[in-house]
């Protein structure tokens, strides 16, 4: 009878032997009420253990690839497969080793001494009911919430802390287990820009294009670290993402944007171009050898004998006892500033950041200014190129003149790496020329140079696009109105002064809103932003300064809505202006400035009764966007950081004009 018990508590099989002793009929006549007890208090045991047995068999390392065993209920669904999951099998399988280990014990015990009594068993095995009970709502919590990947560390935290101190081992075996995988997966991110996967498990995850979200669970997600031109790697790079529901709430966000960073910046450095392509211009025998020796060097030129100290403190962090997060933000972080200077000194020295940050200026932000107004004056302000819409040669015709532009104001350099693109005829929304509309479908491509694609991301160049069609739009107002004065010039106008009084008024704002924006925005945030650059090696704290350069200049050119204020980190050093109306008056100044030019083209002298009437429907309407943009730059020039605010109110009404006409019509 002992064996058998011993064998019922040791076996994971459905059917228990000893159960049969527990029938009444049996019982009432063999067994002593005690001893009837004692056996359905080990019977439960047993079926503790069974259960537990069943989990680790099923999800478990020994069982991969093996047929599963049955589930009990054959309406329950399995959990998503995962080395999170086969991990906390496996910890869970060590957990209850001393329970099988003691009952291995007690059959050679008894094969020794067969006089041992049924209490002495139960006394042995009984101090392992409570810690089956709490493992059995362990394993219970992961499959009713199905918790994946990381998010069991932070399931395994919460039932860690617990008094019992059979309980609390208990957890911190599987903790130990689970943590070996993420630790695993955390090295190779963080060390050589990719990791194991399989199971979409880690809170960094690579996110395909075809798909909103990032890799479901059980669907294979691989790193890539291998491209074939500067545009795959812009592509693949911005298709990592932190999935913040499954990262452990006590990981930090700021700690997980580091990792997420240090791995981008490995897998940027690993993806040199310039290696393929002089692999490919080499060819084979000793020259391809010495080349792939060479390859290998500047491979290893990142970490050198770094490497093996990194792996020997993340060795020591799987080894572990307790849970240190100072010790995973201090590893981090060292590794961040290796990883950075790195880039730092690859991007300022081979990749001349500095001289591709005034290409940026000259060309996303208008500072060659000569070369978009020749661009205007060749293509009569774009109206040649958009006379009959967007077409299909829209986009080929808009590149030919941009050229031609160039090498009309001597710029051969760099003009290469810049290309105008046009969305497909189908797109259009509308074909007939308007200002606004066509030049909000121009975008300006921009050849990013290896490795700056961390610093202008997809994101970024799309804001830039923003601020480029922006300023784009007024350099045209500005050349439409000036093209205006030339037509009243030549025509020499003698009855219409009050027409060249009201286009005087037009040339004003738009000459002193675009030297605001050249000057007191554009040049001034620029400077701010060489100085950071050339104070810091740190490639972290560069990223950093070009976002604040390009958030405060969103923000003082009045483009900066709510939804790209979210998507902008809160770094110190963004000037905050809230989302206002100003940008709404600025569009109606600029579509009201639109229409006077091309009224003016067609004006008679002097005008009609009708031309008379609309003349001074546009003189009202500019009165009254002048108010409206007065009153607002005054409330926005209370705020904090509104130098810049005040100097366009200076601008604008530096003798009070305009403001001393609204008190006096509004009188």
């Amino acid at each position: 009878m002992i064996h058998d018990i011993l064998f019922t508590l040791f076996s994971s099989n459905s059917d228990l032997p000893i159960e049969n002793f527990t029938i009444p009929e049996v019982a009432s006549t063999f067994l002593h009420p005690g001893e009837i007890q004692i056996l359905e208090d080990l019977i439960r045991i047993a079926n503790q253990y069974k259960e537990l047995k069943k989990f680790v068999q099923h999800y478990g390392t020994q069982s991969a690839g093996l047929i599963k065993p049955k589930q009990q209920k054959p309406s329950e669904e399995p959990l998503p497969q995962g080395l999170y999951l086969q991990a906390l099998a496996d910890g869970l399988d060590l957990a209850v080793k001393p329970y099988r280990d003691l009952i291995v014990q007690l059959e050679a015990n008894y094969l020794k001494r067969p006089n041992l009594s049924l209490i002495f068993i139960y006394h042995q095995v009984s101090q392992y009911q409570s810690l089956f009970g709490f493992l059995l709502r362990l394993v219970s919590g992961v499959v009713t919430q199905r918790i994946h990947g990381c998010a069991l560390l932070q399931y395994l935290q919460q039932h860690c802390l617990h008094g019992d101190e059979r309980n609390y081992q208990a957890v911190k075996l599987i903790q130990n287990s689970v943590y070996a995988i993420f630790i695993k997966q955390l090295f190779g991110w963080l060390l050589h820009g990719k990791f194991v996967d399989q199971f979409g498990e880690f809170f960094i995850q690579h996110v395909d294009n075809t798909r909103s979200s990032p890799s479901a669970a059980g669907t294979p997600s691989v790193s890539v670290n291998s491209f074939s031109d500067n545009a795959s790697i812009n592509t693949e790079l911005w298709r990592y993402e932190i999935r913040r529901e499954i990262l452990p709430y006590y990981f930090p966000a700021s700690w997980a944007e580091k990792v997420l960073f240090i791995g981008q910046t490995v897998l940027m450095l690993n993806c040199d171009p310039r290696d393929s392509a002089e692999k490919r211009m080499i060819g084979g025998g000793e020259r391809k050898v010495a080349c792939e020796k060479r390859f290998a060097t500047v491979k290893e030129s990142l970490w050198g004998e770094q490497e093996y100290e990194f792996f020997k403190k993340f060795h020591q962090l799987q080894m572990d006892e307790n849970l240190n997060i100072a010790k995973f933000e201090h590893i981090v972080d060292e590794i961040k500033v290796r990883v950075t200077e790195q880039m730092s000194e690859i991007a300022i020295k081979e990749a001349d950041l500095v001289k591709q940050l005034k290409l940026i200026k000259d060309y996303y932000l208008l500072g060659r200014g000569e070369l978009y107004s020749e661009l205007l004056k060749q293509t009569k302000s774009m109206r040649t190129l958009f006379s009959k819409g967007i077409t299909d040669a829209s986009s080929r015709d808009l590149n030919r003149a941009f050229q031609l532009a160039a090498n009309s104001v001597n710029i051969t350099e760099d003009i290469e790496q810049f290309s105008f693109a046009l969305p497909p005829k189908d797109e259009v929304e509308s074909a007939c020329y308007e200002t606004k509309s066509i030049l909000s479908y121009i975008t300006l491509k921009y050849k990013v140079k290896w490795p700056l694609h961390l610093l202008f991301s997809p994101k970024t160049l799309d804001k830039y696009n923003e601020m480029f069609r922006f300023l784009l739009r007024i350099r045209k107002i500005q050349y439409d109105i000036h093209q205006v004065w030339t037509f009243q010039r030549e025509s020499k106008i003698k009855k219409n002064s009050e027409l060249l009084q009201f286009r005087n008024k037009l040339m004003f704002l738009i000459d002193n809103l675009q030297y605001y924006l050249q000057a007191d925005v554009l040049e001034s945030q620029f400077s701010i932003l060489m100085a950071a650059i050339g104070e810091t090696k740190d490639f972290e704290r560069i990223q950093r300064a070009h976002t604040v350069f390009q958030a405060n200049v969103l923000s003082l050119c009045f483009l900066m809505s709510n939804n790209s204020a979210s998507d902008m980190t809160n770094t110190t050093g963004v000037i905050h202006v809230n989302e206002n109306p100003v940008l709404t008056i600025l569009d109606k100044v600029l579509v009201l400035v639109d229409k006077f030019c091309s009224f003016c083209t067609s004006c008679k002298d002097p005008m009609t009764k009708i031309e008379r009437q609309e003349f001074n429907g546009y003189d009202q309407a500019f009165k009254n966007h002048v108010d409206s943009l007065l009153k607002l730059l005054i409330g926005l020039k209370a705020g904090p950081s509104s130098a810049p605010l005040s100097q366009l109110l200076l601008r604008l009404d530096f003798n009070h004009w305009f403001s001393n006409n609204s008190q006096t019509a509004s009188a």
